[in-house]
């Protein structure tokens, strides 16, 4: 009797558990917190991560972890951590809470009366706050000194002070903060600061009593004896203040008046060895008479300091016509059909194009400038500068810029003479970038035409294919765009100086002079199905990432969709620290001094916590647990599926179920797409306002099941290839018994939202649709401009993702065919559309032709405007707005819940932004 009872009691139990779990509504969204940012210490003793929640509407917190003792401490609030080089001290700034945020926000109260951040310093021995700062506009720390720390406070009436020579409340003002005293001296009045990575001096310009957004002069303060020292009062304004690693070179551009003359407007300054020296005295002698001094960009120093680099720009032949008044200038854009840049483009890009700068640099050491970008380059290549000893590279894309339809772009590039400044062309028509070598002697460059990698000696410009004789490829397995196929990256350099690349799945070391067989390090990854990676050291992102000697490698395997964690050791030994388990890992981060490991780990039912290891993974620990409030909700599961399309092809998705799925039951299912999405079945999805698309942990949690297919392509039939894929596999969903085929919807946005228009003009499958940023008319998109990059959209149709393969002129019936426009009178699903009208990816107007389109054959159809928002929302109140009409649209027609007002009367403009429309017509 009792051993039957028992399995009830215990059925009943799980029964009343679920009962308690409630399912997510758009009134929880605030409670979703996320990790903002988590780092480890040099030393490996903190980690310190800070988690802010989802939406931006509520407070989160900062949590400092100590390995050694395994405490933990929570602040509320707690944003922009750093953690002193000595580990002594983390420093933060307390927000303002959002409730009194947005309380002064709705009663407008003046910015200088608003409540202000507040700065903690926290004591890690004592494991308690040492000291708090109000009123905290910004701080600065040295990267490598721990001994202060520079606090901008904000302006405050009731902070004057004496000495200063304006009432403090007139400007912001600094503290110098001694972080082993607590002493604290004051800088008045100040503008910019710049703190050097390491030594004991900092430098800083003040506003001006009479022209505020000027500085009056620049000086230099002296951290160890608290003296502060001036450089130069002398001119109009300063600024571009940069310094080198040591601190003690500063450059800066000054302006020599506030009158606009023809006489050179700008000056550097070098200060070095408590000197001041005005460099490029002699503008024309140094530039030539065409060029003169920028102040545009910010000049730099080198790593190792011995270079200053710095920007000239092409002096304008024009003047603004100072005798019209604004009304009498015509405001006109001019395109020319020779432009080598489109008058899009370059508003687009109005920054890049506002001058035409040239980088130059002054030899510290050697007292000498050299031109390092003639008139042929559009720009030169520093990114490894640091690292190597002779050259850059450069490159020009001017031959090849009217051809935006090309995919990918061309370039010339070019090997430039640090030392000389001389350049010699390298490669006509480059696909890929070039890099250097750490060496400095050889330019990497992976060419297209081969998917080899190819090496080029600098100095002889001698080329060699350094994978010739590997018989994987090294360009994307599952390329599908009518377009070269790119690389999978390289995996950096390991600690005998061999290059190391990736193909699909496993890690190949390579010589540079192509003269060692190449080998594969990795071995079983494509027996395996798993993907190994590198992982990168952090100040030098060419250094593949050691522990213990051993390569770090994360591993993704194919068939779980999991991620896993490997150590290579030297003789080629690969063995497994973390076994892919169904979870997905990220942020592996190493303290730059000891073993001691941050990373994150988590999976669709829990949230990526951060974990800490000390002992190289023998063992580790869960040290956050962010949305520890999920345990009150109704969640749900991941689920991977397979099937075949109709044309045979094998492909995968992914299918989330309701927590307390019930096989027996029919349930209403939302298919969302995009391209490919299986490989994130393991991947956390936080209930928050949607962007664009459905949320899967919402859609579970309110009963819905939600599946995700797989989609392949062929060139030319984008919208055919769609529906092969997405309802064969909606076919083999129904065939499992718990779909009702009677309530199915789609969703998708952008590409995603088009493939959702054209499904609907060739099936009534399902109940109702809602389409992102479509585009409904290929014929007209393909003329458009991404108002976003200011490119024309012709690559997007012959190159990229619309997968034509051809212009519109030779193909033009594939691009009637796959545009939904033209089959509009097969529709019968309703279709809520979303388009806003700053989109910069998909032209506005592709939604305006769907919706007209079907308001003229009187199909049901609704579009949602967002104003003065781009292509996905940015604004979290249109995000929560765009959630609420979203899943009322669906709950209508898949679960029959009442039309919301907005759907049945609409809401006329006169009531906008009064009446959302959001109430339920239960007439």
């Amino acid at each position: 009797m009792n051993q039957k009872i028992l399995p009830i009691i215990f059925l009943f139990a799980i029964g009343i558990s679920f009962a308690q779990k409630r399912p997510v509504t758009h009134d929880d969204y605030d409670l979703w917190k996320y990790i903002s940012s988590s780092k480890v210490s040099k030393e490996g003793k903190l980690v310190v991560s800070t988690m802010a929640t989802a939406t931006r509407r509520g407070d989160g917190y900062i949590e400092i972890y100590n390995t050694k003792t395994q405490n933990k401490k929570r602040y509320f609030n707690g944003v922009e951590s750093k953690i002193t080089h000595d580990e002594k001290y983390v420093i933060f700034k307390k927000k303002v809470p959002y409730l009194i945020d947005r309380t002064e926000k709705k009663n407008k109260v003046k910015a200088k009366d608003k409540q202000k951040d507040v700065l903690y310093i926290y004591d890690v021995d004592s494991d308690m706050i040492y000291d708090s700062i109000t009123r905290v506009k910004s701080y600065k720390l040295a990267k490598k000194n721990s001994d202060y720390v520079v606090i901008e406070k904000f302006k405050n009436k009731k902070d004057s002070i004496k000495g200063d020579s304006l009432p403090a409340w007139k400007n912001n003002y600094a503290l110098v903060y001694n972080l082993k005293t607590k002493n604290q001296d004051t800088i008045f009045d100040i503008k910019d600061i710049i703190v050097p990575e390491e030594g004991t001096r900092f430098y800083y310009t003040k506003k001006s009593e009479k022209r505020k957004k000027k500085a009056k002069g620049i000086y230099a303060y002296e951290t160890t004896s608290s003296s502060k020292k001036v450089i130069d009062t002398l001119l109009y304004d300063y600024k571009k203040l940069q310094s080198n690693k040591l601190g003690n070179q500063l450059v800066y551009i000054a302006e020599r008046d506030s009158v606009e003359t023809d006489s050179i407007p700008f000056k550097l300054f070098l200060y070095k060895e408590n000197k001041l020296l005005p460099l490029v005295e002699n503008e024309e002698q140094g530039f030539g008479k065409n060029e003169t001094l920028s102040d545009f960009k910010s000049p730099f120093f080198s790593e190792n300091g011995e270079r200053l680099y710095f920007y000239s720009k092409i002096k304008s032949q024009y003047k603004k016509d100072t005798t019209l008044l604004d009304e009498e200038i015509p405001q006109v854009d001019v395109w020319n059909w020779n432009d080598k840049v489109t008058q899009p483009r370059q508003k687009a890009n109005a920054d890049s194009y506002k001058e035409d700068t040239k980088l130059r640099y002054y030899d510290v050491q050697k007292n000498r400038y050299v031109k390092l970008q003639d008139d042929v380059l559009d720009d030169v290549d520093l990114s490894n500068e640091k690292y190597i000893s002779k050259y850059v590279v450069g490159y020009d894309n001017t031959p090849y810029a009217v051809e935006t339809w090309k995919i990918p772009f061309e370039y010339d590039y070019y090997v430039i003479n640090m030392e000389t400044g001389e350049k010699r062309l390298l490669i006509k028509k480059a696909t890929s970038v070039v890099d250097i070598s750490l060496d400095g002697k050889y330019g990497i460059y992976f060419d297209n035409t081969t998917n080899d990698w190819i090496s080029y000696n600098l100095e002889t410009l001698e080329r060699y294919n350094m994978t010739k004789s590997i018989n994987v490829s090294f360009a994307n397995e599952d390329n599908d765009v009518p377009a070269p196929a790119r690389p999978y990256s390289s995996a950096g350099f390991d600690k005998d100086g061999n290059l190391l690349f990736h193909d699909k799945y496993d890690i190949w070391s390579v010589s540079l002079d192509g003269k060692a067989k190449p080998k594969n390090i990795t071995k079983k990854g494509r027996r395996k199905k798993i993907t190994f990676r590198t992982q990168r050291e952090k100040d030098n992102i060419w250094l593949t990432k050691y522990v213990d000697g051993r390569i770090l490698l994360l591993g993704f395997d194919e068939k779980t969709k999991s991620d896993g964690i490997y150590f290579l050791d030297e003789k080629g030994k690969l063995k497994t620290a973390i076994e892919p388990d169904n979870s997905s890992i990220y942020g592996v981060q190493k303290a730059e001094n000891s073993d001691v490991q941050i990373f994150r780990k988590g999976s669709f039912t829990e949230y990526a916590n951060v974990y800490v290891t000390t002992d190289n993974y023998k063992t580790y620990r869960k040290i956050t647990d962010v949305n520890p409030h999920q345990k009150d909700f109704k969640w749900g599961t991941s689920e991977l599926v397979s099937w075949k399309a109709y044309d045979g092809t094998k492909l995968e998705g992914v299918v989330y179920k309701p927590e307390d799925f019930d096989p027996s039951k029919k349930y209403p299912m939302i298919v969302y797409f995009y391209e490919r999405s299986s490989d994130e079945l393991n991947d956390y999805s936080i209930p928050q306002p949607s962007a664009s698309i459905v949320n899967e942990s919402y859609l579970t949690s309110n009963d819905y099941i939600m599946f995700v297919p797989d989609i392949v392509y062929k060139t030319g039939q984008p919208g055919d290839d769609a529906y092969n894929c997405v309802v064969s596999g909606v076919e083999m969903m129904e065939k499992k018994g718990y779909v009702d085929s009677s309530r199915m919807g789609l969703q998708g946005q952008s590409w995603g939202g088009y493939q959702v228009a054209y499904l609907i003009t060739k099936t009534n499958k399902f109940k109702a649709a809602m389409a992102g940023a479509p585009v409904s008319n290929m014929t007209s998109a393909y003329g458009g401009i991404r108002w976003g990059s200011g490119y024309s959209r012709m690559f997007q149709y012959e190159k990229t993702q619309s997968r034509i393969g051809k212009d519109l002129w030779e193909g033009f019936d594939l691009y009637v065919k796959n545009s939904p426009l033209f089959s509009l009178p097969n529709v019968e699903t309703p279709l809520l559309i979303m388009h806003n009208d700053n989109d910069g990816a998909v032209p506005y107007y592709q939604g305006i032709e769907l919706f007209m389109g079907m308001r003229r054959l009187r199909k049901p159809a609704w579009m949602l405007v967002y104003n003065n928002e781009a292509h996905n929302l940015r604004k979290m109140k249109n995000k929560q707005d765009l959630s609420i009409r979203m899943m009322q649209f669906f709950d209508h027609y898949l679960k029959d819940a009442p039309a919301p007002i907005w759907m049945t009367k609409g809401v006329p403009r006169k009531e906008k932004g009064i009446n959302f429309g959001y109430d339920l017509d239960k007439e």
